[in-house]
C-alpha cells in the first residue's frame, strides 16, 4: 500500500495505537482526510473540510531508544 501526503510544517515524532486510528478511518468515506498534529503530546484530529465528521485519536506514550 502506499500512501501520498501533503505536509505542513514541522516533524514530529508520535505514535497512535492502529486499532484506534483504523476505526477511524474505517468509517470515513473520502478518498483522502486532513489529519491535524499539535505537538507529540496532544492527539491528532481528522476532519473533512465543511467539518461534517470530527475524529479525535489519542496518542500512545513511548520511549526511544538510541
Amino acid at each position: 500500500m502506499k500512501l501520498t501526503i501533503e505536509k505542513q510544517g514541522k516533524d514530529i515524532m508520535i505514535g497512535f495505537n492502529p486499532k484506534f486510528l483504523i476505526d477511524a478511518l474505517r468509517v470515513i468515506e473520502n478518498e483522502t482526510i486532513d489529519m491535524y498534529f499539535v505537538n507529540p503530546k496532544a492527539p491528532c484530529f481528522i476532519r473533512d473540510k465543511d467539518s461534517t465528521y470530527i475524529y479525535l485519536v489519542l496518542h500512545v506514550n513511548f520511549t526511544t531508544v538510541d
